[in-house]
């Protein structure tokens, strides 16, 4: 805005200068004209104005053209990062992954000529249908007294990586894991089979797992590979199939633990035959959830035999996961059963495993697999401890609640590193190793309780 005084046609013009945005560069060219009388300087306000408003257009029209500019030249950036990222650090990741998952596996004595095929064994007491469809589809969730022996080879082509998160479900749903051929053998050639692989073996071992509820055949098998694949220790594998998968309801649970019960008799029976005729140096054994109460009958018949109940223990380590037993039967019957059979046994227990919750409900009574880890529950994890001596290391409580993320806190072995970086370190090691991450509370009968932690 331009204030003039003393308007007068042959008289200079004295001005006065108030400036509002970009207004002073129009005002300068109008002064150089004299205006003589008063509409001209009305005027010369006027053309101030329109040429204010003039650039503002420009300016407006100035940052348009350069945030235009600067969002093509973003989006060019932004697109070149991303093909240089997939082009040279994705593709070179991958092929590092895969080059861990294959390349570099211990598993060697369960490769098969077929790159990414390893081959599995199994023990099933369930009964099998007549008929010409594959064999894994034939296996009903019924027992028979008629123990099935056989192998399955299975592609494994998940790209595991060291770090990485592990998804069984997603290699399941993905197909990444895949039976390829299960066949069914006779006891004889199954033994030879077995122990073949066994004395192959650098520790001439075997290692034995056992699901939980749920578990149909085929899946149990992708479960198999799955922990033998993430494990990575280099022995063949020996699955024991029992029918836990009779519903997910209230109503299937409880039958589920019939079946287990009575299918200790048929899992007692596949742990004779291979302590007596494949006979391997380390055999461990790992049963998850009710598979554990499978365990349980089944030691208390191995129990039974003289020669296996004596000083020479047939079983280098045990191991239960979230093991779904009850604490009175446990504690009662197992003990004497596991300080005569196995040099160790190691459960492992979680504070927050909803699925145990809820057996405790089903069952009213507390379940083995149960931990309590907060102070103010400090005397159930005592009640727990009373399994062990406090001058013996023979029996270990684990508690992996610090690095339980899984779903629903019950799938734990399967899904957490840190319990298979763990467990690894307890089959290898001849005694157990004290790099583990674990922090041990003692309690006041000098027992000690372990806590399975992300880091020191």
């Amino acid at each position: 805005m331009v204030t003039v005084k003393g308007l007068a046609a042959d008289k200079s013009i004295n001005l006065e200068w108030k400036v509002f945005g970009s207004g002073n560069v129009n005002c300068r060219f109008a002064v150089t004209r004299l205006c003589g009388r008063s509409q001209h300087c009305r005027s010369f306000r006027a053309n101030g104005s329109v040429g204010q408003g003039a650039d503002d257009k420009q300016m407006r029209r100035v940052k348009r053209t350069l945030w235009l500019v600067g969002t093509i030249i973003f989006l060019a950036l932004l697109a070149g990062g991303g093909w240089i990222y997939y082009t040279i650090y994705l593709n070179s990741d991958f092929a590092l992954r895969h080059a861990e998952a294959f390349l570099f596996r211990r598993m060697t004595v369960a490769q098969r000529a077929d790159e990414g095929t390893y081959r599995f064994f199994f023990a099933t007491n369930r009964k099998k249908e007549p008929g010409t469809g594959p064999l894994e589809s034939r296996f009903v969730n019924e027992t028979t007294d008629a123990l099935t022996y056989g192998t399955s080879d299975v592609r494994i082509r998940p790209t595991l990586g060291i770090g990485m998160l592990i998804n069984p479900s997603e290699w399941f749903e993905s197909e990444q894991i895949t039976p390829r051929a299960v066949r069914d053998l006779d006891q004889a050639g199954f033994i030879e089979q077995l122990r073949s692989h066994v004395e192959n073996s650098p520790h001439r071992s075997l290692l034995v797992l056992v699901h939980g509820f749920r578990s149909s055949f085929p899946l149990a098998l992708r479960k198999t590979a799955f922990f033998g694949h993430v494990l990575d220790i280099n022995t063949p594998v020996l699955m024991f199939d029992w029918p836990g998968d009779q519903g997910s309801s209230l109503a299937g649970y409880r039958r589920a633990r019939r079946v287990a019960a009575e299918s200790g008799a048929a899992m007692a029976q596949t742990l004779e035959l291979v302590i007596r005729e494949v006979r391997p140096e380390r055999l461990w054994l790992v049963a998850n959830s009710l598979g554990a109460q499978v365990v349980v009958d089944a030691f208390s018949l191995l129990y039974q035999q003289p020669d296996l109940a004596d000083a020479q223990t047939e079983f280098q380590d045990v191991v239960l996961t979230a093991p779904d037993v009850d604490h009175k039967q446990f504690n009662l019957e197992f003990k004497d059963q596991i300080n005569a059979l196995a040099r160790d046994l190691a459960v492992y227990v979680s504070s927050n495993d909803r699925a145990l919750v809820l057996s405790r409900l089903v069952n009213r009574s507390r379940r083995l697999g149960e931990s309590t880890l907060s102070p103010a529950q400090i005397s159930e994890a005592e009640a727990i401890s009373e399994l062990m001596d406090p001058d013996s290391d023979r029996i270990s409580l684990i508690d992996v609640t610090p690095i339980n993320r899984t779903r629903n806190f019950h799938n734990f072995s399967l899904e957490t590193p840190e319990f298979f970086d763990d467990l690894f370190l307890r089959l290898t090691h001849e005694t157990t190793p004290q790099s583990r991450l674990l922090y041990p509370i003692r309690t006041a009968e000098g027992q000690v309780y372990w806590v399975l932690t992300r880091g020191r």
